[in-house]
């Protein structure tokens, strides 16, 4: 077996080297450095075409801008500590924040705090310039009367102090002619054109062929064409920082768009982040008097035990009296606002008029003890309602299957309502052991003085509105968006280089294909290859340039001439051909008329008879001699 391995590896090999051993004879190096040099106009003409496609690529190509910032997430939310349990938000989660980014959504409400409500162009032969916030022509106090004019091209013609405006809405054309710097009213609009001084570039815009004109931007359309534009990416994960770049034709808008999304999302991320703590800072708000009422009074009873009594000084004491009486405190009001949201709970399950919105309960139970409870039951009533919404599409109310669905439903409502019962029972009693604890603390802070249950209230008070101080952000950007008015495409090197190689690329294919479809005689070498056989070559004749005269004798005009040499050459090796004595044949023939035997046949015959030898020329085509044309006689006989 190992032997036969290495055989066919040893016929692989050779089958390979044959290969290239024969394309190595195939290939003429020479005819094709001949071809090169015969192709030199064509290989010129192609890398100058190039050339010129890459100077009208870049003439008419629009250049592209980039601008980016860089933000970094982090954020702090102290609303969590009036309940001390975890945080009301989930933690930051990084990508998930890079696809709100990316989202269309969020590209809305970016693009609605850019100057983007009306665009202004310039539309060429072939490019189409946006003027952005450096129009000459603007539209100001818009106000949109119907959607159909929405993204359509509004011409733009200024004829002295009117505008003519041409557009087409809704299937109609509609022409107006309105005047500049008054409020204007059209079928679809109203607002006022103004109309500055322009300069000497939008001058000469205008003189040539092309129009302005305006569109008035839905914001849907701008989020798709912006959201193209965009790269979101996470820059890097472990500094918590996310990388926005903007590509736009236009660098003010790519620069204005990449900040407006750092901007929006810091002001955004606030607003969504702080909806969580508000749902459970609304039970605080709804209780804080009766909390305060209370606090007052058992400070006020304080005070009064205090001077009656005349406690003494127990500084040493107060501060750990006083740190557990406020831990105590904060547990009995996060009880309290326990049972509230249980109650809110409960009743959410039980809904209005028997119907459960699922949607009310998931809100307030974010952040809370109980989400990891009661999320899965709510998950699964929620499930039950969507089949129940669903069967009632091919069924009817009293159908069976929507009967056993109602039944699955009352069933899971009510798990839910016994948990909340069962959780609620629980939360009463911690609030009756905290009470008890606080009562007994109370009893302590009898002993303290004036001054520090003065202190104690106003420190209490403090901690308890730092508390609801709520979600504050920390995130920032670490990089604003930079003006860059240097295109990164397209880059002109780039260009040049691609489409000259391109170019020489195409003039090798040229050269190769007229290598391959090569079948001229150039050379001695192709006549023996062509042969398959050994000739012997008894000389070469050059091609005469000039006008060759009436007798084709050219040896006796210019005996020093390299035509004539060439012949004297093939006359010195006939000789050694055949040197034996007496006379000699020679034959001259050709495959088609017009190769030359009538001029070989003439002038060598002639420098044979210039080395003293009588020499005859018999002319043997009878369909078109030509020989007795050369000798200026008639071919009457013969």
């Amino acid at each position: 077996m190992l032997s036969e391995g290495i055989g066919e590896r040893g016929v692989s090999f050779e089958s390979y080297r044959e290969r290239l051993t024969n394309f190595s004879n195939e290939f003429d190096l020479g005819l094709f450095i001949y071809i090169v040099k015969r192709s030199v106009i064509w290989i010129m003409l192609c890398v100058l075409l190039s050339l010129a496609a890459a100077i009208i690529y870049l003439r008419y190509t629009p250049k592209a801008y980039d601008s980016r910032a860089i933000i970094q997430l982090n954020e702090s939310n102290t609303a969590r500590k009036v309940l001390q349990v975890s945080d009301l938000t989930d933690a930051s989660n990084l990508q998930s924040e890079v696809e709100l980014l990316r989202s269309r959504f969020f590209i809305a409400k970016a693009v609605q705090n850019m100057p983007v409500r009306v665009s202004y162009f310039f539309k060429g032969d072939i490019l189409t310039s946006e003027y952005y916030t450096d129009s000459w022509f603007t539209l100001d106090l818009l106000d949109v009367t119907d959607s159909a004019v929405f993204d359509v091209p509004i011409i733009t013609v200024v004829n002295g102090d009117q505008v003519h405006l041409n557009y087409n809405a809704g299937g109609r054309l509609f022409e107006l002619d309105l005047p500049i710097g008054r409020e204007v009213s059209s079928p679809h609009f109203k607002g006022v054109m103004r109309v500055r001084e322009r300069s000497e570039d939008e001058k000469a815009a205008s003189d040539d062929e092309g129009t302005f004109y305006f569109k008035i931007n839905a914001t849907n359309t701008l989020a798709a064409k912006y959201g193209s534009q965009l790269t979101v990416r996470l820059a890097d994960a472990n500094a918590k920082t996310i990388e926005i770049a903007c590509k736009d034709n236009n660098p003010k808008i790519a620069h204005d768009l990449a900040q407006a999304m750092a901007e929006t999302y810091i002001a955004y991320d606030v607003s969504r982040r702080s909806e969580g703590a508000a749902a459970i800072l609304n039970f605080i708000r709804t209780q804080k008097d009766t909390v305060y009422d209370q606090l007052r009074i058992a400070e006020e009873k304080l005070m009064v035990y205090q001077v009656t009594n005349r406690v003494a000084d127990m500084s040493q004491l107060a501060p750990t009296i006083l740190q557990r009486t406020s831990n105590y405190e904060d547990k009995l009001i996060a009880e309290e606002l326990n049972i509230s949201l249980l109650d809110a709970l409960g009743n959410a399950t039980v809904g209005k008029d028997g119907k459960i919105d699922v949607y009310d309960l998931v809100p307030l139970m974010v952040g809370t003890e109980f989400e990891s409870t009661l999320s899965n039951m709510i998950n699964a009533l929620h499930e039950l309602l969507i089949d129940r919404e669903d069967a009632l599409v091919p069924q009817k109310k009293n159908s069976m299957g929507v009967q056993q669905l109602d039944r699955q439903i009352e069933i899971q409502k009510t798990l839910v309502l016994k948990s909340i019962a069962n959780m609620r029972a629980r939360a009463e009693d911690k609030h009756a052991e905290y009470q008890r604890m606080l009562d007994q603390f109370d009893a302590s802070f009898r002993s303290l003085p004036e001054k520090e249950l003065e202190y104690a209230s106003i420190d209490r008070k403090y901690k308890i509105a730092e508390r609801k101080a709520g979600y504050v952000t920390n995130n920032r950007i670490l990089e604003n968006a930079s003006l860059n008015m240097v295109p990164i495409s397209p880059e002109p090197n780039v260009i040049y280089f691609s489409y000259i190689l391109t170019g020489v690329i195409i003039s090798f294919l040229v050269v190769l294909v007229r290598y391959i479809l090569h079948d001229n005689i150039t050379s001695l070498n192709d006549i023996a290859k062509m042969s398959n056989a050994s000739i012997g070559i008894l000389g070469m004749v050059p091609k005469y340039k000039k006008e060759i005269p009436i007798s084709q004798l050219l040896v006796d005009k210019n005996p020093k001439s390299l035509i004539a040499e060439s012949f004297r050459s093939v006359r010195t090796n006939m000789q050694f051909v055949d040197n034996s004595t007496g006379a000699k044949i020679v034959a001259i023939t050709s495959t088609i008329s017009g190769e030359g035997k009538t001029f070989v046949a003439i002038n060598l015959a002639g420098i044979i008879s210039f080395s003293g030898k009588r020499t005859i020329v018999l002319d043997l085509d009878v369909r078109k001699p030509k020989i007795h044309l050369g000798f200026g006689v008639e071919n009457t006989r013969g």
